[in-house]
Order: C-alpha cells, then sequence, then structure tokens
C-alpha cells in the first residue's frame, strides 16, 4: 500500500433521519489483505426513530474497512532512525553519579574535627584507666584497714576479755581475804594505806562481815581525764549492794581502792560531832552543800560562809565556814557548781578551834580532795 494513502473518514450528513436504527459495520479484510471497494456514501448515524417502517433500506448499512496496521501508518510523523538513535552524550549534572559532587566541593569533610573527638575520647579512655587504677588502689588499702581494724578489734576484744578476768580475779581475792596481809596484796597505794587499815580492823575487828556472792556489773569509769578505772558492783551474801572503784596498774593488775570502799574516817563521824575534839585538824569524807546558817562566832556573813556538812550512814550534822574571798572558799563553791548545785563527796580538812562556844560548828581548814579517791597519793598523809 502506498505511503500517501488517505485512511477512510467519516462525515456529518444533515439529511432526513430514516425510520431504522443507523448501524455502523466494519469490513472484514479478506484474504489477500486487500481492501473492499465501498462505495463512497455517507454513514447515517442518529437516534432510532419511534415507531419503524416495515420496510428497510438496503443501503443504510456498510461495513468500515479498517487497514492492516502494518500496512498503514498510525501517527502523524513518525520520528526517523536518527532521532531513535540518540549519539549525543547526557549533561552531567543530569546523572545519579554526579548528584553529591557539588555538595562535596561545598562542604569539605571535617578531618580536624575527627582527630580532636579520637583524641578526646583516647584521653577519656585513659583518664578511666588511671581512675580504675586509682580505684582499684584505694579499695585494696581499705581492705588491708579493715583487714588490721578487725585484726585489732580482736584482739582488744580478748585483752578485755581477759582484763574482766582479772577484775573479778582480784574482786573475789578482796572478799576472800581474812586479814589485813592478804587484803593488802589487792589494794592500791598499799604502803600509804596499809597503817590505816591496820588502825581501822584493830580490835578484832574481821576484816568482812559477808562473803561476796556474785559480780553483778562491771564498767568503766572515767576520773579527771584517768581512764584506768572500773566500777564493780558485787552483791554480798547478807543481801546488801557495795560498789567497789578497781584501778588497773601499769601492769595490768587490778587493785581494789580500800579507803573508799570503808569510806574511811580517821574517827567516827558521829563520834567527831558528839565528842567535838578541839585544836585537833582531821581529813573526813563528807557531803558538803551551801548553807546560810551563821551563828554565834561565824554570824558575821560577810567574814563566814557556812556549808552543811553530812556524812555516809550517818545522821548528824555539821556546819562547817570558810573565810569569805579566800582560796578555800572559792574551791569550795567551784566544786559545788560543778555538781551541778548539788552536794558533793569531798575530802575536808576540818578542826574545832578551843573555846568553840558554837555548837555543831568547825572551821574548814582545806579542801583536800574534790572526790572521795585519791587519784594520786596526798602529799600529806593524814
Amino acid at each position: 500500500m502506498a505511503r500517501d494513502e488517505k485512511p477512510p473518514q467519516l462525515r456529518t450528513v444533515d439529511e432526513e433521519p430514516v425510520p431504522q436504527d443507523s448501524v455502523i459495520r466494519l469490513g472484514e479484510r479478506d484474504s489477500a489483505n486487500t481492501r473492499s471497494k465501498v462505495e463512497d456514501r455517507p454513514l447515517r448515524l442518529g437516534p432510532s426513530p419511534v415507531a419503524q417502517t416495515p420496510q428497510v433500506d438496503a443501503e443504510v448499512s456498510r461495513r468500515l474497512v479498517v487497514p492492516d496496521k502494518d500496512e498503514v501508518e498510525l501517527r502523524t510523523h513518525q520520528p526517523g532512525i536518527d532521532a531513535l538513535i540518540e549519539t549525543s552524550t547526557p549533561a552531567p549534572e543530569l546523572l545519579e553519579q554526579a548528584w553529591g559532587e557539588a555538595s562535596a566541593k561545598k562542604n569539605p569533610i571535617p578531618w580536624g574535627w575527627f582527630a580532636l573527638i579520637g583524641i578526646a575520647i583516647t584521653g577519656a579512655v585513659i583518664w578511666s584507666a588511671t581512675r580504675v587504677k586509682k580505684a582499684d588502689e584505694v579499695v585494696e588499702q581499705i581492705r588491708r584497714e579493715t583487714q588490721t581494724t578487725l585484726v585489732d578489734e580482736a584482739q582488744e576484744d580478748l585483752e578485755a576479755a581477759r582484763l574482766i578476768e582479772r577484775i573479778e580475779g582480784t574482786v573475789k581475792a578482796f572478799f576472800a581475804a581474812t586479814t589485813v596481809e592478804s587484803l593488802a596484796r589487792v589494794v592500791r597505794h598499799r604502803e600509804r594505806v596499809e597503817p590505816l587499815m591496820r588502825s581501822h580492823y584493830a580490835a578484832d575487828r574481821p576484816v568482812h562481815t559477808a562473803s561476796l556472792r556474785s559480780v553483778r556489773l562491771l564498767q568503766p569509769v572515767t576520773l579527771d581525764k584517768h581512764g584506768n578505772f572500773w566500777m564493780a558492783s558485787v552483791i554480798l551474801s547478807n543481801q546488801q549492794n557495795r560498789s567497789l572503784i578497781v584501778e588497773i596498774g601499769t601492769d595490768g593488775t587490778p587493785l581494789v581502792d580500800w579507803e573508799t570502799s570503808v569510806c574511811h574516817q580517821p574517827m567516827a563521824w558521829d563520834d567527831f560531832v558528839k565528842q567535838r575534839p578541839a585544836g585537833t585538824s582531821l581529813d573526813f569524807r563528807v557531803y558538803i552543800e551551801r548553807d546560810h546558817y551563821n551563828s554565834h562566832e561565824f554570824s558575821d556573813t560577810e567574814q563566814w560562809t557556812s556549808f552543811r556538812l553530812t556524812a555516809l550512814d550517818s545522821e548528824e550534822t555539821l556546819f562547817g565556814y570558810a573565810k569569805a574571798g579566800s582560796e578555800e572558799e572559792r574551791n569550795l563553791l567551784g566544786t559545788i557548781e560543778a555538781n551541778a548545785g548539788r552536794k558533793a563527796s569531798v575530802i575536808l580538812r576540818l578542826v574545832i578551834p578551843e573555846g568553840l562556844q558554837a555548837r555543831r560548828s568547825a572551821v574548814i581548814e582545806k579542801l583536800v580532795n574534790p572526790r572521795w579517791l585519791y587519784i594520786d597519793p596526798p602529799v600529806e598523809s593524814p
């Protein structure tokens, strides 16, 4: 078929409609692929009439023969072979491989920052390793110190148990003594105290009136920053409770303070109050408290300060007077104040002047000791 042969076209014809349906039939190709000869007549298209006539025009239906696609060009413009085969190279900016080149050139990779970060990480790792090593050293040191402390505590507990055993042994030996010689072996300040013991137990006085039943309590006490004293509370066979002061010597030997255990006095307090031996200075263990009783020779309050004196296991009261403004007065008032204003246990040197008219009165010559127990042996023996 020739290239310039035109395909069939449809034309609109303004004619009167026929009373039959318009049918368009497509023609068929023959076996030789030749186009059927059709008269060039217009095709009527339009709605079917409401009423059809019995007569039908035989020329209304025609076939439209479509040329073969292999012999007819279906496009108005067919590109040539030179348009299908493109020999030109595409623009570089349109290729995928070149999409990141502009950004890479505009923002180069900051290798310096990577190096700085690497250095920082390395430093952190080194610092962490150093800290871990120091922490391990600290842990090891703490472990050694803890182990040493535990060993020391165990040793201290063992020594404390042994010390308690020795204290109990001394207390038992003290109450088991029947003579002054056996008693003097377990008392402190033996050289000064043994003569006092012999005088105290003269006239066949028994060393003890009751035996030891049990040691009820042992506890350490501190006296004038001295921590080598213990208090032993015991129960005797006569159900009496007694308290003993025990000192641990420099060699670790416990020794009982005999003077406080018997509250030693140079003479019985009741006898001193009643007999009133004049002109003799004696050291008594008494309770002292501030008083305002002034009579007879001591009625002048600007010259004399009054104190009430009592003793252990006695109901007898004596009024002691100290010179106002003297060192003795200051020491006595300071001792009472240190005891929260309550009566204090002290050792006083007392004297009854010759011809004293005020009964139940004595002059306080000196505060010998601020407690009944001598921590160190007194310079002047009573």
